[in-house]
């Protein structure tokens, strides 16, 4: 990108390529108030056009969304929401949009270019709603099961960092490490992945193991239970063991700066800068 091109705006062209299956339909009176909900938290400026537009064009809908309905119910709206702002805008300006805001850029391409990320925006929101639909109660169960199980190893965690434990010297170790109190809902991210648990010990991406990867940052401890690391390398990796397989690259060496991965299974373990 040269200095006068203007940045890239991710997503422009983006539109989801098929309706989801959704679990329950999805009533229009609750679809307007997540969107509204939606625009008074992010883009309070387009409430009342939004509104208007949704109110004029929803008389002509089924009083509940399918997945195939909300799917195409989506792509009209958005194209009546970006009619409407640039009617708004040319209406009210008029030939002010020719006029200079910035250097070598004109109101009317300023405008363009907010309208594109709002509607990005809208677009990322309304397929958010519909994969919301499409969450079946079998996931809701095995999303409450994980975050359990990742609570449960943060409260063992805890317990180990604050309380220690003996060593055979007579001191106490304590441990150190990040844990994922709060943030058990990261789980289910795992679900939209192709996920390969039972992948022997000694697999790595390619071979052995053919799902998909992640990278969980340090409070994302369920993130690697639910891809399929298991509590006690969790544990192992904590606590310094000797047969934790975060001994970077070295062997018996423990659990270096205790960090937690699983290559076998997908999980990147973080980096350190230190040594």
């Amino acid at each position: 990108m040269s200095q006068g091109d203007l940045p890239e705006i991710f997503g422009l062209t983006w539109r989801p390529d098929a309706p989801l299956d959704f679990f329950q339909p999805l009533p229009k009176d609750a679809a307007r108030s997540e969107v509204l909900t939606f625009l008074a938290q992010q883009h309070d400026a387009h409430l009342f056009l939004v509104a208007n537009i949704w109110d004029h064009i929803i008389g002509a809908e089924p009083e509940t969304f399918e997945g195939a309905s909300w799917h195409a119910f989506s792509e009209r709206f958005l194209e009546a929401v970006e009619r409407g702002l640039k009617k708004q805008m040319e209406s009210t300006l008029g030939d002010q949009l020719d006029s200079e805001v910035i250097p070598r850029r004109s109101m009317a391409l300023m405008l363009e270019r907010r309208r594109a990320h709002f509607l990005v925006d809208m677009r990322l929101m309304m397929r958010r709603l519909a994969h919301y639909m499409a969450v079946s109660v079998g996931q809701r169960m095995e999303w409450q099961r994980m975050m359990t199980r990742t609570r449960c190893l943060d409260g063992a965690l805890k317990e180990l960092f604050t309380e220690g434990v003996e060593t055979p010297d007579g001191g106490r170790f304590g441990g150190k490490g990040f844990r994922s109190t709060w943030q058990e809902g990261v789980v289910a991210v795992a679900t939209a992945l192709h996920r390969q648990p039972d992948a022997p010990r000694d697999a790595r991406p390619g071979q052995g193991y053919d799902g998909d990867l992640v990278a969980p940052m340090i409070r994302d401890i369920g993130l690697g239970l639910a891809m399929g690391d298991t509590p006690l390398d969790v544990m192992a990796a904590n606590l310094g063991k000797v047969g934790s397989n975060q001994n970077g690259g070295w062997e018996d060496a423990g659990g270096r700066d205790l960090h937690v991965g699983a290559w076998h299974v997908g999980v990147l373990p973080p980096t350190a800068p230190l040594p």
